[in-house]
């Protein structure tokens, strides 16, 4: 830690004193982190990977899906449904009467029906994308 980060990046003639505490100052940081992890096993880096694959794949699973199949979808569509999905993660996770359910199945379902219903309600795509996507259609046909 020290050779490779401490001294490659902040300071390059460190002296082996202040190597000597710095590689010690990281050890108790490295320590302290590990007993909180500890202490709090509800807050592993295992449950906050997952909280963030939920966040990732409400805000940008729906919007990939529904624009290869559905050539109505717009950018307005996309962008509401992104924001609704991050937001309903994020609002579940902190109502805990839910915690059955994994944040991510919520998120997923407002996504899609946020997508659905914002480009309805908003302008259609342009001629020249609805043009693309039928070409793409029949290219992968």
């Amino acid at each position: 830690m020290t050779e490779d980060f401490y001294k490659a990046f902040f300071r390059r003639s460190a002296t082996d004193k202040e190597l000597v505490l710095v590689g010690r100052l990281s050890l108790l940081g490295v320590s302290l982190i590990a007993l909180y992890l500890a202490l709090n096993p509800n807050e592993t880096i295992l449950n906050l990977v997952g909280y963030a694959w939920a966040g990732f794949g409400s805000a940008f699973g729906p919007v990939v899906l529904i624009s290869l199949y559905w050539k109505r979808m717009n950018k307005w569509g996309a962008l509401g449904g992104m924001i609704t999905g991050a937001v309903t993660v994020i609002i579940w996770e902190q109502i805990k009467a839910f915690d059955e359910i994994y944040e991510m199945i919520p998120g997923f379902i407002a996504c899609t029906i946020a997508i659905f219903v914002i480009s309805l309600l908003s302008k259609k795509p342009d001629p020249k994308m609805e043009a693309e996507f039928d070409e793409a259609v029949k290219q992968v046909s």
